[in-house]
Order: structure tokens, then C-alpha cells, then sequence
């Protein structure tokens, strides 16, 4: 099994083992399932610098990745849903649910010699 680091959106902070992150929209969804869409940003997640990625550095600003690995031992977070500073305990295993990497095949070409007739024109 491949694993991978899974994008949740903006690092807002780094402080004391502590990432502070803007919620790219279809995260929440994955959180908090049928919450009506938001404009990515507005809800914010905290969670220990340990569940983030060894490939993607942190830095504020910039996209943060988790761990796939992580996710799939359910570790706790806060979440503030509205961006209003109200924090909620939530489970993170949702995020890394059904996230398995798709393999595109490129597609193949018919050749047009093996074409109906009525295609090659």
C-alpha cells in the first residue's frame, strides 16, 4: 500500500506543536457532512504538528498536507466551524475515508484504419 499526504488547505500558524489552518470548503464537507458550503478559509482547524507531512514543509500561507498514515488512527482536533473563535472537538479519520490515490491510464487510440467505415469520414 502506497501511502500519501492528503491537502487541507492555508497554514494559518504554527505555535508550540500547534498548526492553526484555514479549511479548504470540501474538507469541511468531509467533517461535518451536509453543512451547507462556505468560502474555503472561513472554518479553522487546530491539530498537533505531528500529523502533518514530512514531504510538504509548514510555513504560513502556504498549503498544508497531513499524513494519510496519521489520519487512519483517528486523532482528535478542534474545529471552529463558523471562523467566530468557538472550537469544537472533532475526529479526523473522515478526512483520510475513501482516499485512496486514482491511477489515470492514458487513453488509447483507436487507429483509424480499424475504424467502422462510417467513422472514417
Amino acid at each position: 500500500m502506497q501511502l500519501f499526504d492528503i491537502a487541507i488547505g492555508r497554514c494559518r500558524a504554527i505555535e508550540g506543536g500547534t498548526v492553526t489552518i484555514g479549511l479548504d470548503s470540501a474538507i469541511v464537507s468531509r467533517l461535518v457532512p451536509g453543512y451547507p458550503w462556505r468560502m474555503s478559509g472561513t472554518s479553522v482547524l487546530r491539530l498537533s504538528q505531528r500529523l502533518c507531512s514530512k514531504r510538504f514543509p509548514l510555513e504560513p500561507g502556504r498549503e498544508t498536507f497531513l499524513q494519510r498514515e496519521e489520519l487512519m488512527r483517528n486523532p482528535s482536533a478542534s474545529l471552529d466551524l463558523l471562523g467566530d473563535g468557538n472550537f469544537v472537538p472533532v475526529r479526523l479519520r473522515a478526512l483520510s475515508d475513501g482516499e485512496e490515490p486514482q491511477i489515470v491510464k492514458p487513453a488509447t487510440k483507436t487507429p483509424r484504419s480499424n475504424l467502422p467505415q462510417s467513422r472514417r469520414s
